[in-house]
């Protein structure tokens, strides 16, 4: 009985404050990110991006993001840049519809690879890490931008949950070492962490301003209290190469003279071999 009422206690916990759908959510997600306050933390997400994406060079980039109308690449210096959307979109950089727990590309074929937001709003965000690393090529580079739950603005979104619908809200608790955990089993090796948005989630710009001076020695100073963090992460992880053995270069033990190195094909016709003894 104790069990039932448990299960059926998680079961509506989910359904009133899980994760949504992401197909379900992507137009309020979007909408949200062109707000005043989306606007602002899309803001100080993107001069983290473009200072990481200056130093990271490669011939293709993918963009997976839950806000249709940003393009957060226009800092890097690869030429080929396009992103996948799950829904149909006017933006020039979505090239293609695609799920993200199953991207219509070849393994080994990106070499650099963006999530925006996309662990936090996914009800399976190890399958979408696993996916990013499938597609990432060896020495390749993944940027992860995800919402910080120990910060003010995660302790804001745990309060507004209660009385808020809204999906924006509605995303995955993902701390930062959770996070790079998983990253470690998919080889991947963490290059820079960096946060941002340490003021309180205000609409009001006044308020903002007055608040600047948190954002400045939050960032001079890398603390981990900031309302995002983005990790630049490399996969290590590299290609086994069978190399054909060189019999040509094979030196003789001493005292022994070896005539012929049996193979698969001469075992059937020699079934042992001949040595020369030398006296």
């Amino acid at each position: 009985m104790s069990n039932r009422l448990v299960t059926g206690f998680r079961r509506q916990w989910r359904k009133r404050f899980g994760v949504l759908p992401l197909r379900s959510a992507l137009r309020a997600l979007s909408e949200w990110f062109e707000s005043p306050l989306g606007q602002l933390v899309a803001c100080k997400e993107q001069e983290f991006i473009d200072d990481e994406l200056r130093d990271l060079f490669g011939y293709h980039l993918l963009q997976l993001s839950v806000a249709q109308q940003l393009d957060l690449t226009q800092a890097s210096r690869i030429s080929h840049r396009f992103a996948l959307y799950p829904q149909v979109t006017k933006q020039p950089l979505v090239t293609g519809l695609a799920d993200y727990n199953q991207l219509p590309l070849p393994p080994n074929s990106i070499d650099l690879v963006l999530l925006h937001h996309v662990l936090d709003y996914s009800q399976q965000p190890h399958h979408v890490l696993r996916e990013a690393s499938r597609v990432l090529i060896s020495q390749g580079h993944l940027i992860v931008i995800g919402f910080n739950p120990w910060s003010l603005f995660g302790l804001w979104r745990w309060l507004v949950r209660f009385f808020s619908r809204a999906p924006q809200w509605r995303h995955q608790s993902l701390r930062l070492g959770r996070v790079l955990d998983w990253l470690a089993v998919l080889d991947f090796e963490p290059v820079a962490v960096k946060h941002g948005f340490y003021c309180p989630p205000c609409h009001g710009p006044n308020i903002t301003r007055y608040l600047q001076w948190m954002e400045r020695w939050g960032k001079k100073l890398n603390l981990p209290g900031g309302g995002f963090y983005v990790i630049v992460a490399r996969k290590d992880s590299s290609v086994m190469t069978p190399i054909k053995p060189q019999w040509q270069g094979y030196a003789g033990l001493r005292g022994w003279g070896v005539i012929k190195i049996l193979g698969r094909a001469t075992r059937e016709k020699e079934p042992q071999a001949q040595y020369n003894v030398k006296k």
